[in-house]
């Protein structure tokens, strides 16, 4: 019995059986084929929907899913995150990435038999090698010289079949572990991106957070960072619906994107709030920069798509804050969290940064 049996066992749940594996293996597969046939993005979500889709194994999920492809033809990555809310659980999703890691196993365990046979395969063609060398110089007839031959010959050719197929083996497991690879790394891109605007999550935001604080050692090193609110969110959301909120959230990450630089970064810190994290960047560029962004926003007209009517002013208030020696990572936020505040008591729809006094739009 297996460790893995063994363990099953003990907990009082049966081992699941190769052809329970096989079973999973092949689902596996459909899913990935409907993410390429319906060319949607291969994140967690995504496959977790597909899984259920193909395994049957969630009706409600099957239905909604057949209905859109009927309107539509194909699933957008807002209605994929929609139909997992509300179909799916935690679970089903974790489940996607820990598949594809089952699937990276199968294929390299794959790889590995094949290679195990090419040796032993090998070794049983050098054993027959060595019998021939011995009955070598016992053999003095023509006819025993060519049975040598036409063995030697049987022999080469197995091996150069066997060789064949185990260069065609080994090239389709290496396109298999490249697939995987590549949407194994989509999934960790994922894990580290909001899915609604596509801008860093919260939990890539702590960890750069981290890592720039680390970096600003040197006595010249410039870190400010910013944190931006949606003025009268709700208000969004209880007139026109969480949907149109959620493209408000979408059309003001877009602008905070296209305007600051590589070496910045945008994350959704929570709800209606954003965090920018600005590196090598002083108070003044940053609040020429953010109030940049303050001003664009503002100006943008949003259109109701079921009214064709506006949506009316919608603006955002900015804090920003520079990095002193010694303040770690929690009070960094605080700093710019109070300037924040500050930004909303004073009328919103503005820009307060630390050491800059006419702040106000």
């Amino acid at each position: 019995m297996s460790v893995a049996e063994k363990k099953a066992g003990d907990a009082g749940v049966a081992a699941p059986t190769k052809r329970q594996h096989k079973d999973v293996y092949d689902l596996a597969g459909q899913a990935f084929r409907m993410i390429d046939r319906y060319e949607t993005p291969p994140y967690p979500s995504t496959y977790a929907l597909w899984f259920a889709y193909v395994s049957r194994s969630n009706t409600d999920l099957v239905s909604t899913v057949d209905e859109m492809l009927e309107k539509g033809g194909d699933i957008s990555a807002y209605e994929i995150d929609e139909v997992c809310k509300s179909h799916l659980n935690e679970g089903d999703v974790q489940a996607a990435q820990q598949t594809i890691g089952r699937q990276f196993e199968s294929q390299l365990a794959s790889v590995l038999t094949m290679i195990q046979k090419s040796v032993s395969d090998s070794e049983s063609f050098n054993e027959t090698l060595n019998q021939i060398e011995e009955g070598l110089p016992q053999t003095a007839s023509t006819d025993s010289i060519d049975a040598i031959i036409s063995k030697l010959m049987v022999e080469n050719r197995r091996m150069a079949e066997q060789s064949m197929e185990l260069n065609s083996g080994l090239r389709e497991s290496q396109k298999q572990i490249e697939k995987l690879n590549r949407e194994l790394e989509e999934v960790r891109s994922q894990s580290m991106r909001d899915p609604l605007t596509s801008v860093a999550n919260r939990r890539a935001f702590d960890a750069r957070l981290t890592a720039e604080i680390e970096a600003c050692t040197a006595p010249d090193s410039e870190l400010c960072l910013v944190l931006a609110d949606i003025d009268h969110f709700k208000k969004v959301n209880d007139t026109y619906g969480h949907r149109v909120g959620d493209e408000v959230l979408k059309v003001f990450a877009a602008i905070i994107s296209e305007n600051i630089k590589g070496q910045d970064m945008v994350a959704r810190y929570g709800g209606e709030e954003f965090a920018v994290i600005l590196p090598r960047t002083d108070i003044e560029s940053a609040y020429g920069l953010i109030d940049k962004i303050r001003l664009q926003f503002s100006k943008t007209n949003l259109i109701f798509k079921q009214s064709r009517q506006g949506l009316g002013k919608i603006t955002a208030s900015f804090g920003i804050a520079s990095h002193k020696p010694g303040i770690d990572a929690k009070g960094f936020i605080e700093q710019a969290d109070r300037k924040l505040y500050l930004a909303k008591d004073l009328g919103r729809n503005q820009v307060q940064a630390e050491g800059i006094v006419d702040a106000a739009a």
